[in-house]
């Protein structure tokens, strides 16, 4: 009868701290393996040998036996050790291995070592991980791993390197990816039929097949695509409309804008942003630059937005819409960006464009 295997995978900080935190985690980690050991099982390591956790976690397993396999996360890895002893330790550790898995990344980048450490995630049974409980302070971060694992359902150990306290979340199991959790998607769809249409919108529902074989329903709000735009004037005066919300019964500020008459045709975006433009604050753009493309509520209304930003107006008026009551209000930046933190002052599409603006212009500024 052949002997069940157990693949782990680790991750934790290259600083662990104090030497209480390292024999903490040593021991710890030796009581893990050898409970696996007495169940029968072959226990496999996979690491990517980082200095810290990841290293002891490797010389831990290697003195009860352990098959270690690295995970290399880019090709120029072994230069990360820019010490000679810690670059020889590396070396060392590597020969001591069973095997290397070589990853597709040339540069050595927090992208690698996230995709390193998600790899990781995804080939093992259970995790271990050396970790204080706290967020990432960058992308790859114990952190980061701790969250991918919890989101493909896989167990971990926590060694709280902080508390010295053993948490196991998830509960230890031999992985079962078909158990993994899927959301509906639109690939799954069987059925669909309206059952409202309105003017404006018409509410669709959909009898999608899951891959398990349930059926699930879901009624999805479609609205046409649409255009807001952000009028910008000279030394950062943004103009902005107040209108009555009929839906939340206030008035709230927002940004000129409308559907789209025609969404197929491409320059369709930059006509309708000038119509509504003139009609809702009486000016036409001289520039109109593409800030965003979102899709607005996305989990329940299916609602694709344009938001531009509008430069070089110059007076040119259309008649507006007979049942809109628009109020024009011309604000500096900074009073608007201050509005956005009243409650229920500014809708929240208007309160975007106008932090996306502030950002890009932020950003332009320090290129210059």
């Amino acid at each position: 009868m052949s002997q069940a295997i157990i693949h782990i995978g680790v991750s934790g900080h290259q600083q662990l701290g104090n030497e209480a935190t390292y024999h903490f985690v040593k021991q710890q980690f030796s009581k893990l393996i050898r409970e696996h050991q007495e169940q029968g099982k072959q226990v496999v390591l996979y690491s990517a040998l980082a200095l810290g956790a990841d290293q002891l976690f490797v010389r831990t397993a290697l003195e009860l036996s352990v098959a270690v396999e690295v995970v290399i996360p880019c090709e120029q890895y072994e230069s990360i050790f820019t010490e000679p002893a810690d670059r020889e330790n590396y070396h060392r550790l590597l020969s001591l291995c069973q095997d290397i898995h070589y990853l597709p990344s040339k540069e050595c980048s927090d992208d690698a070592y996230l995709f390193a450490g998600q790899w990781i995630a995804d080939h093992s049974d259970l995790m271990v991980l050396a970790w204080n409980g706290q967020p990432a302070k960058g992308r790859s971060g114990t952190g980061d791993i701790a969250n991918y694992a919890r989101s493909i359902h896989r167990p971990f150990v926590h060694l709280h390197t902080g508390k010295h306290v053993v948490t196991m979340c998830g509960g230890v199991s031999l992985r079962e990816r078909e158990q993994k959790s899927i959301s509906p998607k639109r690939d799954f769809i069987t059925s669909e039929k309206v059952i409202y249409q309105g003017k404006t919108i018409h509410v669709n529902q959909y009898q999608l097949q899951m891959p398990d074989g349930r059926i699930v329903v879901r009624d999805i709000v479609e609205r046409p695509e649409s255009v807001l735009v952000l009028p910008v004037s000279t030394d950062n005066i943004v103009m902005l409309i107040e209108e009555y919300d009929l839906g939340a019964g206030v008035w709230q500020l927002t940004l000129p804008g409308g559907k789209l008459e025609n969404p197929s045709e491409s320059d369709s975006v930059f006509e309708q942003a000038q119509q509504e433009l003139r009609q809702e604050i009486g000016y036409k753009a001289g520039r109109l630059e593409k800030l965003l493309t979102s899709y607005s509520h996305p989990g329940y209304v299916s609602h694709k937005v344009h938001f531009l930003v509008a430069y070089d107006l110059e007076w040119s008026p259309l008649e507006g819409d007979t049942n809109e009551e628009i109020r024009v209000h011309t604000y500096t930046l900074q009073e608007a960006l201050a509005l956005t933190y009243d409650d229920l002052r500014c809708d929240p599409e208007a309160a975007l464009a106008l932090w996306l603006y502030t950002g890009k212009s932020r950003n332009e500024k320090k290129l210059l």
